[in-house]
């Protein structure tokens, strides 16, 4: 079964699983951007709790894959110092830092084109053979095979991930840096499992159980 998924910016567990666990995944290409959504931010545990890290956008286009990147403040060296400060201990951090180092190297111009970035690192950790797709055209009404031939007629729409809608998923505790400081923080950044887990991330990605978000974009 296919899943239907918005953009999302090094996106959270919650997102990572509906695609491992799915046989294709389907990125919503033609919707309108969201301020405060995956799509611009994401969110790591740190020594104080849970912190946001947003990317900063030029509101002069309302497509998804219009909106541009500023650069008017060094926010990727602001991220990478954030994460560096949360996940320096973490079991995996040496191993994989200087991918995302990589990923944000780079002055992407389109958020559409660093958030494909940050998907893709995940599918090169994970290995997946579930390839993703585009949408052809938007639509709110999940019966999507009548507009877009490539989705199976039962696809899951998850598109409504949202970081100020309370998930319905109940995430299993893991070791995580500062747990025994903040308690443990769920459906973070996948950032977080990775670097906490390693390989056994993809267990937990398939494992999880999840429905759908109740909530449409």
């Amino acid at each position: 079964m296919q899943v239907l998924l918005s953009t999302a910016y090094f996106a959270p567990i919650e997102w990572l699983s509906f695609w491992v666990q799915s046989t294709g995944c389907l990125l919503e290409a033609h919707e309108h951007y969201q301020k405060q959504s995956f799509r611009s931010r994401t969110s790591i545990a740190g020594p104080n709790g849970s912190q946001t890290l947003s990317v900063p956008v030029l509101r002069t286009a309302k497509g998804i894959q219009d909106i541009e990147i500023s650069y008017a403040e060094s926010w990727q060296r602001v991220h990478l110092k954030a994460i560096e400060s949360a996940y320096s201990n973490a079991p995996f951090f040496d191993v994989l830092f200087p991918d995302v180092e990589h990923v944000l190297s780079r002055a992407h111009k389109k958020l559409w084109d660093l958030n494909l970035a940050t998907i893709e690192l995940y599918a090169d950790w994970l290995e997946l053979d579930a390839p993703y797709q585009f949408t052809k055209q938007f639509t709110p009404n999940p019966i999507y095979e009548r507009l877009n031939a490539d989705v199976e007629p039962h696809s899951i729409d998850a598109r409504g991930l949202h970081p100020k809608h309370p998930s319905r998923t109940r995430f299993p505790g893991y070791q995580q840096v500062f747990q025994h400081k903040i308690g443990f923080q769920h459906n973070l950044s996948a950032l977080d499992l990775f670097f906490n887990l390693g390989r056994s991330s993809w267990d937990y990605l398939n494992d999880l159980q999840k429905e759908p978000p109740t909530n449409r974009i």
